[in-house]
């Protein structure tokens, strides 16, 4: 019996690796395609417990002397080999994730349409270039950043706020899509198993911005009041030594979990009474973009308590699906979880409408419907850019 052939167009996603659990989001995108046939091009590939994210191409670049070669010469002199790079060629669309990753493919994808989605980082960093680390970040971050605004690609905001971000840069309106990625409503659904009293989860980086101790801070104020908290964290990075140390100090009960697949990041939401979130500025401009994982939570039943940081406000129906204070409020937050921790009637209402909410608005295959025809009018666009030429 043979096979059909697939005469979708081909969009490529770039990444740096292939997959970090932080960037599930990627692969639940690609395979939300109908219309357009994914592939994946990756720096690297990594190590993952998660099989969600299999199912279609993935070009490893260090797998590949060519790939490799071509990369040397595409990230140190920006000099594009296009013949070593057959993913590239085979595309109809290329579309990088991470404002450095646009960056850096631009080259070696010219004469295709380039989308690049910006996630949060790569649009709101204001500090000194020579501060962050990777030597195609510093680039980008010095000067890549402005060339990409003055450009001929298309840009994503996965947020109002980053897409307010990116105009203030001097990206043009016309060239700015704002799009949320959504979530995977059949992957994420809510249950009918009971919860556990109590459970509070957060799942987040180990880094500055996310503001783990703000959160645990809050959850002590609310178990010194008399309510019983039990903190389970999930993520990996490099506080996360110093946030467990304090959280053991601090609260009754905590857990840190590392590589946690999809599945197991679900089932743990539907055993939560809430999930908090506790992101917030810092001074070199970095915030929360939007914050998929607080829809996924929602999808799953569990209120969110968070901060009123950059897009986190995009993705919670305040004082409907959860609640949000003022930044580093920690005291309103703490008011927060002691509340829908102890009103019942209050909790019920919130847990009900929240699936609802991500439903009617964050459903992935909707939202890959729509950045399917965005797609549609990019490539229109650029065909009618190459025939004026």
């Amino acid at each position: 019996m043979t096979t059909a052939p697939d005469d979708r167009q081909k969009v490529l996603y770039y990444v740096e690796r292939y997959l970090p659990p932080s960037q599930a989001f990627v692969a639940q995108q690609a395979r939300a395609l109908a219309r357009y046939q994914p592939a994946i091009l990756a720096g690297s590939t990594m190590a993952n417990l998660d099989r969600e994210i299999i199912g279609f191409p993935v070009h490893d670049i260090r797998a590949s002397p060519a790939m490799r070669a071509g990369e040397l010469a595409l990230k140190t002199v920006r000099l594009p080999a296009p013949a070593l790079f057959p993913a590239v060629r085979q595309a109809d669309l290329v579309h990088a994730h991470f404002g450095k990753n646009g960056y850096v493919i631009g080259p070696l994808a010219a004469g295709k349409p380039l989308v690049t989605t910006f996630h949060g980082f790569d649009a709101t960093f204001a500090g000194k270039a020579q501060d962050v680390d990777g030597f195609n970040q510093v680039r980008f971050f010095a000067k890549g950043r402005e060339q990409m605004a003055r450009g001929g690609g298309w840009q994503i905001a996965v947020s109002d706020f980053i897409q307010d971000r990116l105009l203030a840069l001097g990206f043009p309106q016309s060239r700015i899509f704002r799009h949320y990625i959504g979530v995977d409503t059949s992957l994420f659904s809510a249950p009918t198993r009971p919860r556990r009293k109590g459970l509070v989860v957060s799942v987040a980086r180990f880094v500055e911005y996310k503001g783990h101790k703000l959160m645990i801070e809050a959850l002590e104020r609310v178990a010194k009041a008399g309510t019983p908290v039990e903190f389970i964290m999930i993520g990996e990075g490099p506080l996360r030594d110093e946030v467990e140390a304090l959280a053991r100090r601090s609260l009754p009960k905590v857990e840190v979990r590392e590589k946690q697949t999809q599945a197991q990041i679900r089932d743990l939401l539907s055993e939560a009474e809430l999930y908090l979130h506790g992101a917030v500025t810092l001074a070199n401009g970095h915030a929360e973009a939007f914050g998929i994982a607080n829809l996924e939570a929602q999808a799953m039943g569990a209120p969110v308590v968070a901060f009123r940081s950059g897009g986190v406000g995009e993705a919670v129906e305040e004082g409907a699906t959860g609640f949000l204070a003022a930044e580093r409020d920690v005291a309103a937050m703490a008011d927060h979880i002691g509340r829908l921790l102890n009103d019942q009637p209050l909790w019920n209402a919130f847990s009900e409408r929240a699936p609802k909410m991500v439903a009617e608005r964050f459903d992935i295959r909707r939202q890959t419907a729509l950045l399917e025809d965005y797609y549609d009018s990019v490539l229109d666009a650029h065909k009618k850019g190459e025939a004026r030429r």
